[in-house]
């Protein structure tokens, strides 16, 4: 197209650019008008210049850039100078010797180049340019073209830092640590001096964030990262670079040190961490003094490796840490079985991944009402060719601090998808099997929503069958980056769970900021009940607090009759734990799901006591009420876990369904027209055929001589309207599980 059109033909307009392009419209455009029309409006800068390089034309939006008067757009004799700029990344080149080079031949394909206006603005460039010659072949000029990329340049240098910082202290992280580490040592080689690696893992720090709180705590990392780049060595070091710090995560921090003379000086340098970190610090109104479990490694070794540096340190620091509060460690060969040991760990879980050593098994959930089961939780093994299987806790906590639970985190979710697409077939028009799955503290600050979403998707599978556990300890770390994870996971239509609930810090004022859809009870909890009263308590307290908040309960652990009985009685919605199945694999589930029942564990079995894991049945519930409303709701909420419902209005109605269907419980309200509901549950009690039926009393007021009458007549519980659907569901299954336990006690 420019080789039609000479160049003198695209003289550019005098007027303000800005100005709106008046084209007559009473006559077919020229091809010359709608090529100026065009580049007059043009963000990118334009330039050309004729065959002897005298500038022909320059585009409005250069002369903006540029501050030319119309003048000296006009002018064929004057040259777009460039300037140069020390601060700029790339070469910043005049538009008059980029118009020379492509006039001697050369092609400009997006060229990066900086250039700056006359305001000093610099912007980063891309350059596109070429010759013009017309049919025959003549040169007739050149033209460049500037396409500004500065906005993206800037996104990707800020996109860059995040990921090579930690956001919290704006220190390097571990990736950017370890490639300043290997500079180092490239420098050490060459000048023939010792570098050292600190590895600083502050003491008590869990204790310290719950005594001062979230917010103040990450106060508190931040003083330290300030301390560890201020106050390590004088300005009159003879070191020729500043040491470096790092955060690895959490209270761990690494330091780098050049040019330290040998072991003695990396450990003087250890000695003034701690002295600056234990000076006084006053955060959210208290005053603290820090320590820290401080391991050093001194590369003597012109062939030292940078990984093997920074692990040395690490080693060396458990070893401080287990000498106590406040100590430093250097590192010693004699730690090398137990370093050799870690790095053969690592490999091996990195052959794992590649080999596909891992598996997923599943350990079923029971539902408390309908005995069925209602979902798994996914857990990890790792299939170790020599070792056998390895359980989570030998290797979960090596790939955290690698690093490697990412791949390995979405290596079991790609892998839980897949079966749940399966079980979603094997269970058609049936309510989903929800599967639990389980993320780590790593996971949860890389862009988790991001990662569910694209493995999700890919999959085909409901959102809503997935449930994301996270631990009590982890959310509470960060509460607002936990706030904002949750949400957008829960934005993608997940479930959300928090596990091992009762051994963290959480208060109720967090729990109701957090997105919840159900609470796991801690197994050392489920372990006391009966036994220990203030476990009991806890249980009881956590079941009361979560149904409160509509959330639902699932308890851990569970081995013995006695505590599934117990848990029953407390209102607890879902259970899993030995006495119902240990972790097994795909098939078996498999199997379980198709027969649509329980083999007990080898506890049950044992037991006496223990109820027999028959295939739910449907029980009848009858709803006394004569508001329809009130009539509807308890239905529709009742009938979703599995119960049969039937209706009355009346309580002469409700005498006569009771005696056709004998429901295994009757909500009843009390006032009703006729036969008052309190009568009626006389009536009921009277027969000893209803022994086994369980009543549930409803009322609008809570009057205490009411009260008083309907547990006289035996009624097993007395709710207030309005009631939630959870909690209606919760009472009824509470007080079904207590009346039936109370016949087991009393049956010969």
């Amino acid at each position: 197209m420019w080789a039609a059109v000479p160049m003198t033909t695209m003289a550019t307009r005098s007027d303000d650019a800005q100005k709106p392009i008046s084209v007559d419209l009473s006559r077919p455009p020229r091809d010359e008008e709608i090529l100026r029309a065009t580049f007059d409006t043009i963000d990118d800068l334009v330039v050309g210049c004729d065959a002897s390089g005298s500038i022909t034309l320059i585009n409005p939006a250069m002369k903006r850039f540029a501050a030319l008067a119309s003048d000296d757009v006009n002018s064929r004799s004057r040259r777009l100078k460039g300037t140069t700029s020390a601060r700029s990344a790339a070469p910043v080149v005049g538009g008059d010797e980029l118009l020379t080079r492509v006039l001697a031949g050369e092609i400009l394909a997006k060229l990066e180049v900086s250039l700056e206006s006359s305001a000093g603005l610099r912007r980063n460039m891309l350059a596109t340019g070429q010759r013009i010659l017309d049919a025959d072949g003549t040169l007739l000029g050149a033209v460049v073209v500037w396409h500004d990329v500065t906005a993206q340049k800037d996104s990707e240098a800020r996109l860059s830092y995040q990921t090579l910082h930690d956001p919290l202290t704006r220190l390097p992280n571990r990736d950017l640590f370890a490639e300043r580490v290997k500079t180092a040592l490239t420098r050490a080689r060459r000048y023939h001096w010792s570098t050292a690696v600190l590895a600083i893992n502050l003491d008590h720090f869990s204790h310290t964030s719950n005594r001062v709180g979230k917010g103040a705590s990450d106060q508190v990392l931040e003083e330290v990262a300030r301390r560890l780049t201020t106050y390590l060595r004088p300005y009159d070091s003879v070191a020729t670079t500043v040491d470096t710090a790092a955060r690895t995560g959490g209270d761990q921090f690494l330091l780098l040190c050049e040019d330290v003379g040998d072991g003695a000086a990396a450990e003087t340098i250890a000695e003034r961490v701690q002295k600056a970190l234990h000076a006084p610090m006053h955060v959210g109104g208290v005053t603290l003094s820090m320590t820290a479990g401080i391991g050093i490694a001194v590369a003597v070794e012109a062939s030292q490796d940078s990984d093997a540096l920074i692990l040395e340190a690490l080693t060396a620091m458990r070893v401080a840490k287990h000498a106590g509060v406040g100590r430093h460690q250097r590192f010693a060969p004699e730690m090398d079985a137990q370093l050799q040991s870690r790095i053969d760990d690592e490999q091996g879980l990195r052959r794992a991944l590649a080999d596909d050593e891992f598996r997923v098994v599943y350990q079923p959930k029971i539902s408390l009402v309908t005995d069925g089961i209602t979902g798994v939780e996914a857990l990890l093994r790792w299939h170790d060719p020599s070792r056998g299987v390895i359980p989570p806790l030998d290797f979960i906590p090596l790939a955290e601090e690698t690093g490697l639970i990412i791949p390995i985190g979405r290596w079991v979710l790609e892998q839980v998808c897949r079966d749940a697409k399966k079980w979603a077939t094997v269970l058609p028009g049936s309510q989903p099997l929800s599967i639990s799955v389980n993320v780590s503290p790593r996971q949860f600050e890389r862009g988790l929503a991001k990662t569910f979403s694209s493995i999700i998707g890919q999959s085909g599978i409901a959102p809503t069958s997935i449930c994301v556990e996270v631990t009590e300890s982890m959310v509470m770390h960060d509460a607002d980056l936990a706030i904002a994870t949750l949400r957008d996971l829960k934005t993608l239509g997940l479930r959300i769970s928090i596990d091992d609930f009762g051994t963290g810090f959480s208060s109720l004022a967090y729990l109701k900021r957090f997105p919840l859809d159900e609470i796991k009870v801690d197994k050392s909890f489920v372990d006391g009940l009966g036994i220990d009263p203030e476990a009991t308590a806890i249980v009881a307290a956590v079941m009361g607090m979560a149904h409160a908040l509509d959330l639902h309960v699932v308890a851990e652990g569970v081995e013995t009759a006695d505590q599934l009985i117990r848990l029953r009685t407390l209102g607890c919605d879902e259970a899993q734990g030995y006495y119902f199945a240990r972790p097994t694999t795909v098939e078996s589930i498999d199997a379980l799901l198709a027969a649509g029942a329980f083999v007990p564990g080898p506890e049950a079995e044992q037991s006496s006591t223990a109820p027999a894991m028959q295939t739910p049945r449907s029980r009848k519930i009858l709803v006394v009420d004569d508001a329809a409303d009130v009539r509807v709701l308890a239905r529709s909420s009742l009938a979703a876990v599995g119960f049969e419902v039937l209706e009355a209005d009346s309580g002469e109605s409700a005498l006569i369904l009771a005696q056709q269907f004998a429901p295994d419980c009757v909500v009843l309200d009390v006032n009703l027209p006729g036969i008052s509901g309190t009568e009626v549950c006389r009536l009921l009690r009277e027969d000893v055929n209803n022994a086994a039926m369980t009543i549930v009393m409803l009322t609008g007021d809570a009057e205490p001589a009411e009260k008083v009458l309907a547990f006289s007549y035996e009624a097993d519980d007395y709710m207030v309207k309005p009631f939630s659907p959870r909690d209606l569901i919760s009472r009824v299954t509470a007080s079904m599980r207590r009346r039936n336990a109370m016949l087991a006690i009393l049956t010969p």
